[in-house]
């Protein structure tokens, strides 16, 4: 009975997904094997996930290794990002004469992190698992659907905003390792023949099933994405999950709970002494920077939503350019800043580039909650905006927040 449920959330998660990630005929300007197929990867990665189920049920187990394997995943995907980050500065200053070795050197080193991936992943999935039991968020005693994950690159997505107003309009997924210069060429087109804001990003995780999730040093990040992800897997059982992709409110809402979910499960996680060792061994890369990464985006996005307010299109579009620089200046490298950009990013209330209220809204609405529980209890048989607000009937800036 539960394989039969499982099957049937697989077909039906498909299908929203797909139905989510191309709204709208991108594809003109894109090149066939530029698109990344969700049913090819479903196909191969359950089919890897069985194969490594069965040779388990066949081998002696060796949990006791599990943290030198969490520390091996560790090391190499270090290695891995800082090769990549080198490979990017060759490019930017053309030179080419050591990229081919660079990209052996970091082929060789996803090969042996490859090998050990499929262990990690069923350890961070029976962590994640007991939490969520352990916060009795289940169907009858069960984790349902299974925490299932796949550590690799997720998909590019390719997302367009109007140049007027900063809105999350059309999307697509694409496969990764797409060069800067393709990814300048692709959104240049959109600009000059659609007359939209386009942009190509990177995305830290994906809710198909198995859920994608990015490679990272992190380890509590890591299993923040895997409860993020598997909330969004949950709720397409409810109201809220299956409006996800009505509107641009809905969107906010389910992200959104799902960035605070993710962090919750993550954070109750690495309390426990089971696991506190995971998270103390974390690279968090902490610098000493007096830089107010939040502020300067706030004010960024607020200043732009004036000028596009104004109708003042070019200069908005002139002046995150010149913002972006200044990150540069900082040493934060963001290869575009745009409508899109903002769209895409300003989804997730709880981040400096969103003006939407959802973030505080939620907030409020969890701290008169006893539990995590009835905090997603509350909001998982919503289907509007309107709905949500009546939950917490407070104005909380309502009136200024327009879509």
């Amino acid at each position: 009975m539960k394989k039969k449920y499982l099957n049937i959330f697989i077909i039906t998660f498909l299908i929203l997904i797909s139905l989510g990630c191309e709204k709208y005929p991108l594809k003109t300007h894109l090149e066939k094997e530029e698109l990344f197929s969700i049913l090819r990867y479903e196909v191969l990665t359950i089919g890897n996930k069985y194969i490594f189920a069965i040779n388990n049920l066949f081998s002696e187990n060796n949990e006791s290794k599990i943290d030198d394997t969490f520390i091996e995943f560790q090391l190499l995907t270090k290695k891995i990002n800082s090769l990549e980050k080198q490979k990017e500065i060759n490019i930017l200053n053309n030179s080419n004469k050591t990229l081919d070795k660079l990209n052996n050197e970091i082929s060789d080193l996803k090969n042996k992190r490859n090998f050990i991936l499929l262990k990690i992943e069923k350890e961070i999935q029976k962590i994640v698992k007991n939490q969520i039991k352990i916060e009795e968020i289940n169907f009858k005693g069960l984790v349902f659907p299974p925490v299932l994950i796949k550590i690799f690159d997720p998909p590019l997505l390719l997302i367009t905003s109007p140049r007027n107003v900063i809105s999350r309009e059309h999307e697509i997924l694409l496969n990764p390792n797409m060069k800067n210069s393709r990814k300048n060429l692709i959104e240049n087109k959109m600009l000059e023949e659609e007359n939209l804001s386009a942009i190509i990003l990177e995305i830290g995780g994906l809710a198909t099933y198995p859920s994608m999730i990015k490679p990272n040093t992190n380890l509590e990040r890591l299993f923040e994405l895997a409860a993020h992800e598997w909330l969004h897997q949950y709720l397409i059982f409810y109201p809220l999950g299956r409006s996800i992709f009505e509107n641009n409110k809905m969107t906010e809402i389910n992200e959104t709970l799902a960035n605070i979910f993710g962090k919750e499960i993550s954070k109750k996680i690495c309390k426990n002494k089971l696991y506190k060792i995971y998270c103390e061994k974390n690279d968090k890369n902490f610098t000493e920077n007096s830089f107010d990464y939040n502020t300067f985006m706030q004010e960024t996005r607020k200043n732009v939503e004036v000028l596009l307010k104004n109708n003042n299109i070019i200069e908005a579009e002139e002046y995150m350019e010149n913002r972006r620089k200044e990150l540069l200046d900082k040493g934060i490298f963001i290869r575009k800043i745009n409508q899109a950009w903002f769209a895409f990013n300003g989804t997730y209330a709880d981040s400096p580039t969103s003006i939407s209220p959802v973030f505080s809204i939620l907030k409020n609405i969890q701290e008169n909650t006893d539990n995590l529980k009835n905090f997603i209890e509350i909001l998982q048989n919503i289907d509007s905006y309107e709905e949500f607000l009546q939950i917490n009937p407070t104005n909380m800036e309502k009136n200024n927040y327009n879509y």
